[in-house]
């Protein structure tokens, strides 16, 4: 009772302030990284069709050696647990009600902030994703044998669900990685005066910025490239 009492005020029945909190921001920072660290991953892997069947095979042969195909069945099971602990610990900062939604959607058009509106984004895209990447990763952890004609024959039936699923992972995902930056690397000038530091910390929070749009930009576009082609197969 006295863990439940901390988690919802932030303070200990002591009147301490609890390290609860903080704890779960953590929790949910390296959660939030381990799965965009595997997305990134994830669309190499699905690229490699552009080299044809043959390259998809032959990555599901390095990532199943001697044919142990249970392994992307149990990756996929530990993926969806850690994207659960993920979800649950984020929804922590989502509105609690009309009301409240209602506030942050005034807040948001008061301010104007580029940050507030990318935390919009991740809140809704983050929602979506509760089912559309649920559903996706349940159907991997109890799925058959991955092969190359079973995934194009998944493409074909799914490609707009694969499509709109791509398009929110790396909204959220590119999001997540910058504002992750923004939270855990400390951007500001030492030596220097007040506005100097906040000329500083604004030029390396928007070359941060670029870096990660930049990449996850680069991915996008490849794996597109990549969707054009398990198209093309009959």
């Amino acid at each position: 009772m006295t863990k439940c009492i901390a988690d919802f005020l932030g303070k200990s029945t002591s009147g301490k302030k609890s390290s609860i909190p903080a704890l779960q921001d953590r929790c949910q920072s390296i959660s939030g990284l381990i799965l965009a660290l595997f997305m990134l991953c994830h669309m190499i892997f699905t690229g490699t069709i552009l080299f044809g069947k043959g390259g998809y095979e032959m990555m599901l042969h390095l990532a199943e050696p001697g044919g142990a195909y249970y392994i992307t069945n149990i990756l996929a099971g530990i993926l969806f647990v850690i994207f659960m602990v993920h979800a649950f610990l984020g929804m922590r900062k989502f509105p609690q009600n009309y009301k409240a939604y209602l506030a942050f959607k005034a807040h948001k058009k008061r301010m104007k902030h580029s940050d507030t509106s990318y935390w919009w984004i991740q809140f809704w895209t983050g929602f979506f994703l509760f089912f559309f990447a649920g559903a996706h990763l349940l159907t991997i952890t109890w799925g058959p044998k991955l092969s190359a004609d079973l995934s194009i024959a998944r493409f074909h039936q799914f490609h707009i669900f694969y499509f709109i699923l791509l398009v929110i992972v790396v909204l959220h995902a590119c999001i997540g990685m910058y504002r992750l930056c923004m939270k855990w690397i400390s951007i500001e000038g030492v030596g220097k005066t007040s506005n100097e530091k906040r000329k500083d910390a604004i030029a390396k929070r928007r070359k941060i910025k670029k870096v990660v749009f930049l990449v996850w930009a680069i991915f996008f576009a490849f794996s597109i490239l990549a969707d054009l082609r398990w198209l093309s197969f009959a």
